[in-house]
């Protein structure tokens, strides 16, 4: 016992030193320290590494269909190889043409984070460009477990990032990718810079070269990219910002390894609607403007200059050099002051043609640096675009109604000695009415035919014999046709279709494109949208569109809250009634068992219309009003038996199919089953696949719910966040996909409304598994389509389509794939041979031992003979009540003469007091003995505490009395004591 108490008190003690000690353990195993003090000394826990889901996918961009190019500096061209550049949405497409002219697509796209393979260090953006702030807890690891090849990271491309954790792939959305505006080939066809707000990137246009990883990234300009353009020699590439940028910049590009240097560099604040270059001079035009900038090489130092130059002098590094200034000067207008010049293009080393939008055609004469402008001729057309091609000889100009006009290059220059007089502005104005037919912004010119880009977002490819006789439209021998306006939606198609089509889409202005997975249109189609006379401020335009199993009919809602039957062959509507009091938000079309096609429409006036197909018309069976706010999404479930309605009002109702019985005939009719009361309003609903019982809703609360129908009850929710920066959006366009065994888990897709983003969520373990930009304006559908291999090992591919409010169609690869243990990642790096001996751990540092009893191991044991207590600092018991205490002492013999006689009690020892401190057997033999009390004198009067002990209360004030009694008259008594004294006797 003696052992133990002392090791009791050693631990103590080494527990205080360590409170007291300045000592900090720099690493402790599976504890984490923090670096300041802490206010318990007990070492928490190690956090949890995140957790790695098992799965992990990738989105891959296979095909984008459209183009969001709108003036001249979004196209270029490359003869030699047939190949131009288109900008598509947050994309650049390079395409080329073949012999059969098919036209092959590749798409090249960098993260805003991405790292170049030529390092340009800034000169005026001196600082490091803005990223997102890592507010992730990473744990501690150590510093040889890092998956790292001579001290920097290994990778070949952003690709090799989705082998790691899945957090690491998904883009914060202040790293999303912004819109491109312009793009550029060289002349040598090796290089293709594109421009986005801010940055310029230069990438390599050989087959082996990646699509994500730019040559050199170039982040001087503030703002946006207006215009980009390489000199012939491929040598020279022009920057021009935006109008709030202000900024011309002139770099040098090495034509070995695409590495890029400022070089040259001027204020430029006019409205610049395009540049060209002209041999070494830059012209730029636009509005009021046009302006030549003279590129002059540096001059090489004179040998004197070079001897000046010490052996020990420092070398200046071409990094440090300043560019220098670019010279320009404005050319004299004239009466052409009030000309918007738009499209430039040069026609030799000292010459260029020069296009107004008014229909002016000049040309730049620049032979001996003069630099004077001569109007040649007028059409009767306003030009956009032009195109040159030097074999010939010839001109092509493009304009509004799709027109194209060619000229030779001989006959404009011998215009130029005639001297014509260009037209005053009123007769420009009656030459050129503005219309509203689409112009040609964008040419190209090959050996045998043009490519054009119009402002439908059309790119067609036309012989170049026949260019200029009729409308370029009934010239295309093949096209790339897009959507004109916004496309709104998109549904799939049975494999099994007239038009052989995977899918369609339809955009506000009523078009129908029917798509095949290649990006090939298979047949295009036209809603008819009926215009209020009057109201051109909100024009009616084509909401949803749906239609049958079997394609054979259509079912569209408009803006105004119209509903048309449409018949698929031959497309004609026939029939049309009025079913809403404003916007149609959507349509659920379904057949039941008996074949009645049933077609369920709801809109913002608060109703759900049902009605049924009947001999190519809608005869409405009935109107239900429960909701109090805007319908947003319909649900016919189990072949119609069940309809759901989701409403801003934040309820979901539940309706069932009732039919009766009426003269042979049976009326269907839905009753109100349930009401799923949120605490949002939802946004989007979808069914899982494998039952129709389970409901999923996306609130804007940012939440995803599961609900199980039939009892109402709600199964899971979680919140559609990310598991990095912890940034919640709100997710729409929910579609959800089946488990398939060993291969992918259940996979939720949604669209982003916060951030424009598309996203791919492993529903079982509610983890987003990856993210991707693509769209530069909102994202407003998106589906999912599988498509199953004929080999049953095989995995299925997985095919995602999105739509966007820019016109854009991008189709993406969906790869689920196995995460890899964190044992194999981790043997990637190099194990050194300090990290193979374990290093010895320090006593200082380790953590005090305890080991406390319990009173349950404390019964078991027994106290030692010779000890009054346990020397153990035990908690005692609580003393018993004093009606349950026994007495300590007996009544005094002497109390036989009162009459009273008992026996004699041992009296037993005290026990210590409740709160003295327990002392050590060796402490007692050493503490120096007390001085000796005086013993008092022995009373013959009655002993108190025996009285009290034996007869209670009563014979305690009885002795007390005999005791007062025997005290001398003399001593003063208080007077209590008197009265007790005599009321006692």
């Amino acid at each position: 016992m003696e052992q133990s108490i002392a090791n009791n008190t050693n631990t103590n003690n080494n527990n205080n030193h360590i409170l007291g000690s300045k000592i900090r353990p720099p690493s402790v195993l599976g504890a984490s320290l923090k670096l300041t003090p802490a206010k318990s000394p007990i070492l928490k826990p190690a956090a949890r590494p995140p957790h790695r889901p098992p799965h992990y996918s990738t989105l891959s961009l296979q095909t984008v269909i459209g183009t969001t190019t709108s003036n001249p500096n979004g196209f270029s061209f490359h003869e030699p190889t047939k190949s131009f550049a288109l900008c598509a949405g947050s994309a650049t497409i390079l395409a080329e043409i073949d012999e059969d002219l098919n036209i092959s697509q590749r798409f090249f796209r960098a993260r805003p984070t991405a790292s170049p393979v030529n390092p340009i260090q800034s000169f005026y953006n001196t600082s490091t460009p803005p990223t997102t702030p890592d507010t992730r807890t990473r744990s501690l690891q150590p510093t040889g477990r890092a998956s790292t090849i001579n001290g920097a990271p290994y990778a070949n491309s952003p690709n090799s990032e989705w082998g790691e954790n899945t957090s690491s792939r998904t883009w914060t959305s202040r790293e999303r990718i912004k819109a491109i505006t312009c793009v550029s080939i060289s002349p040598n066809g090796r290089f293709l810079a594109t421009g986005y707000s801010p940055r310029v990137l230069i990438f390599s246009t050989a087959k082996d070269s990646p699509l994500d990883i730019p040559l050199s990234i170039m982040m001087d300009h503030s703002f946006g990219i207006r215009s980009l353009a390489f000199s012939p020699t491929s040598q020279y590439l022009a920057t021009l910002g935006d109008i709030n940028d202000g900024f011309l910049f002139i770099w040098s590009v090495n034509l070995k390894n695409g590495a890029a240097k400022l070089h040259s560099t001027n204020k430029c604040t006019s409205f610049v609607r395009d540049i060209c270059w002209m041999g070494n001079s830059l012209i730029t035009v636009g509005i009021r403007h046009v302006k030549v900038w003279r590129l002059t090489d540096p001059r090489p130092n004179s040998p004197s200059k070079q001897q000046r130059f010490t052996l020990d002098a420092p070398v200046p590094s071409p990094s440090s050099s300043s560019p220098k200034a670019l010279a320009g000067r404005n050319c004299l207008l004239g009466t052409l002051g009030d000309c918007t010049f738009t499209c430039v293009a040069s026609i030799s080393d000292s010459e260029a043609i020069v296009c107004s939008d008014s229909g002016m055609v000049c040309i730049l004469d620049d032979t001996r640096t003069q630099q004077k402008l001569h109007f040649v001729k007028s059409v009767a057309f306003g030009i956009s675009s032009i195109a040159v091609d030097h074999e010939s000889g010839m001109v092509w100009l493009g304009g509004r109604g799709r027109i194209i006009q060619r000229s030779s290059i001989v006959e404009l220059k011998s215009l130029i000695s005639q001297s014509p007089t260009y037209p005053d502005y009123d007769e420009r104005l009656s030459s050129t009415p503005k219309t509203k037919m689409p112009a040609i912004i964008s040419m190209g010119v090959f050996s045998t035919h043009m490519v054009t880009v119009d402002s439908t977002r059309a790119i067609r490819v036309c012989p170049l014999d026949r260019v200029g006789e009729d409308n370029v439209e009934t010239l295309v021998e093949t096209s790339m046709p897009a959507h004109r306006d916004a496309v709104l939606g998109i549904g799939l198609l049975k494999s099994s279709n007239p038009h052989e089509a995977d899918f369609f889409t339809w955009s506000s202005g009523g078009t129908v494109n029917f798509w095949s997975l290649q990006g090939r249109c298979r047949a295009t189609r036209k809603v008819d949208l009926e215009q209020l006379p009057g109201n051109d401020d909100d024009k009616n335009e084509l909401k949803i569109l749906r239609t049958t199993a079997d394609m054979r009919t259509f079912i569209s809602g408009d803006k105004y809250g119209v509903i048309r039957l449409i018949t698929g062959d031959p497309w004609e509507c026939t029939n049309e009634v009025r079913a809403h009091g404003g916007e149609v938000t959507d349509i659920a079309v379904q057949a039941n068992n008996a074949g009645v096609i049933m077609v369920a429409t709801c809109g913002r006036d608060r109703m759900v219309q049902l009605f049924k197909i009947a001999h190519n018309s809608l005869d409405l069976i009935q109107t239900m009003d429960e909701h109090v706010g805007a319908v947003g999404r319909l649900l016919l479930l189990n072949d119609g038996e069940r309809l759901l309605s989701c409403s801003s009002d934040r309820t979901v109702i539940v309706r069932d199919r009732m039919t009766r019985e009426t003269d042979g005939d049976t009326t269907i009719a839905f009753s109100l089953s349930r009401v799923l009361t949120l605490k949002a309003s939802p946004v989007s609903m979808a069914l899982y696949p494998d039952g129709e019982d389970t409901l999923i809703l996306s609130t804007i609360d940012r939440h995803i719910h599961r609900f199980d129908i039939p009892s109402g009850r709600q199964i899971h929710s979680f919140k559609a966040s990310d598991p990095e920066t912890n940034d919640t959006v709100v997710v729409s366009s929910l579609m959800a996909n089946c488990e398939i065994p060993e291969q992918s888990p259940p996979l939720l897709v949604g669209v982003s409304t916060t951030d424009k983003s598309i996203r791919v969520y492993d529903f079982e373990k509610d983890v987003l598994l990856t993210r991707e930009f693509g769209h530069t304006e909102g994202v407003s559908d998106i589906v999912l389509l599988e498509t199953k291999s004929e080999d049953t090992n095989a995995k299925g591919k997985k095919t995602l389509i999105s739509t966007g409010l820019d016109g854009i169609i991008m189709i993406w690869n969906l790869s689920i794939l196995q995460q890899q243990p964190v044992q194999e990642t981790q043997q990637i790096a190099p194990v050194r041979a300090e990290d193979v001996t374990p290093a010895k751990e320090l006593t200082a540092v380790k953590p005090p031992l305890r080991r406390i009893l319990s009173k349950t191991e404390l019964a078991g044991y027994q106290r030692l003979d010779g000890y009054s207590s346990s020397p153990t600092p035990v908690r005692e018991q609580s003393p018993p009540r004093v009606r349950k205490k026994t007495s300590r002492y007996t009544i005094s013999p002497s109390i036989s003469k009162i009459g009273y006689n008992s026996p004699t009690i041992s009296t037993p020892p005290l026990p210590p007091p409740r709160r003295s401190s327990v002392m050590m057997p060796d402490y007692k033999s050493r503490r120096s003995p007390s001085p000796p009390s005086p013993k008092p004198q022995p009373s013959k009067t009655l002993s108190v505490k025996k009285v009290t002990a034996a007869y209670g209360v009563p014979l305690m004030i009885f002795a007390l009395a005999q005791n007062l009694m025997a005290i001398p008259s003399t001593t003063p008594l208080p007077l209590h004591l008197h009265i007790l004294a005599n009321s006692a006797v």
